[in-house]
């Protein structure tokens, strides 16, 4: 156990009998960009496991209503897998009652948007060091939820869990405001599929991006476009962790692009990673020759066509990755099978699809 994990579980045993607000709360004093990230990490996810403990002691109520729960041997079914990131909370844990959970819910929800806060009140360095020791983080997190997911796969069982929206907070350390969709004019004839006010809900999820990143494991200087790239969470995380790729990404709504490239801006990452203003259905627009392509289902059909026979001709020159969220699955496996590429690889119920062409 770390001093920053440690800070976490003292702070539950000080405050778990209390009726916190947030200014009731302190953080640990003079906090490096490591521990600060440790911070929010740990406290995001024990708040997501936290929900996940509740909803399941409420199922098995319901499921067995004359079975008298020891939630003792409860919460220890549960420790090999969904809870195994946060072992170091076991022993506490176990001398808690299900009426304590909700309480630690809470606190630790409180800690994530206070370690958020405190994040955007440093200087530019911390808050770059802080956003990539974040990332790392939560890549490892994921992993173990992929990983888990297989092995449920294997014997035909959900997986009750998900990390999903876990640490959607770190969009206030970039500054992504979705609310600028809201009143936003659809031109209903046009090509492009908008969604207005849609913001967070088709942004791709920290969990798909970074879970890709590590599969693809791009060699060096390798470039990556992304279209229809929203508000920029894909060449962030990208930018961040891997500096030495070039990264582009093309959106259709221009006060998206200049979200993104503030963004990028003010992480100093404008060198390698840039945001255009483009329609991609413009037939005399041409799609530069990359690595790895990432398509998030933004397109109508006619730009479908119009884009993947591109990418059909680049991959007929070079060897490349598309990496799809979505419904834009169904559009490369067809691709896939005329073109004779490998089965790809795919991860979260196929929802997301690594595609290579050799």
């Amino acid at each position: 156990m770390n001093s920053i994990q440690k800070w976490i579980l003292d702070s539950i045993k000080k405050n778990n009998s209390q009726i916190l607000k947030s200014n009731d709360l302190s953080l640990p004093p003079k906090a490096n960009p490591e521990e600060l990230a440790q911070l929010y990490t740990f406290s995001a996810l024990i708040a997501t496991c936290m929900d996940f403990l509740i909803q399941q002691h409420w199922i098995q109520i319901q499921s067995f209503p004359l079975q008298k729960i020891q939630f003792k041997n409860f919460l220890s079914a549960y420790f090999e897998n969904e809870l195994r990131p946060i072992f170091f909370m076991k022993e506490s844990l176990l001398e808690l009652q299900l009426v304590d959970i909700q309480p630690i819910l809470k606190l630790c929800q409180m800690m994530a948007e206070l370690s958020i806060t405190q994040m955007k009140c440093e200087n530019f360095i911390f808050k770059k060091e802080f956003s990539i020791s974040v990332l790392k983080k939560i890549s490892d997190f994921f992993e173990h939820e992929n990983q888990m997911l297989i092995e449920k796969n294997k014997i035909n069982l959900p997986l009750e869990i998900s990390l999903y929206r876990t640490f959607d907070a770190l969009d206030a350390a970039f500054d992504l405001d979705y609310k600028q969709d809201i009143g936003m004019k659809v031109d209903l004839l046009g090509t492009e599929r908008l969604y207005e006010g849609a913001g967070i809900g088709v942004q791709s999820g920290y969990s798909t991006v970074l879970t890709a990143l590590r599969y693809l494991n791009p060699s060096k200087n390798s470039r990556f476009i992304d279209l229809g790239s929203g508000y920029g969470r894909v060449g962030f995380v990208v930018g961040l962790l891997r500096p030495d790729i070039d990264f582009i990404g093309y959106e259709y709504v221009p006060h998206r692009i200049d979200v993104s490239n503030k963004t990028s801006k003010n992480f100093e990452l404008q060198d390698h990673v840039h945001f255009h203003t483009q329609d991609l259905s413009q037939i005399d627009f041409k799609i530069p020759e990359a690595e790895i392509y990432y398509l998030y289902d933004p397109f109508s059909k006619e730009t479908y066509q119009h884009v993947l026979s591109q990418l059909v001709e680049i991959s007929h020159r070079k060897n490349i990755s598309i990496v799809t969220k979505g419904n834009a699955r169904g559009w490369l496996l067809e691709i896939s099978a005329n073109e004779k590429w490998p089965a790809p690889l795919e991860f979260d119920n196929s929802n997301l699809c690594l595609f290579r062409s050799a």
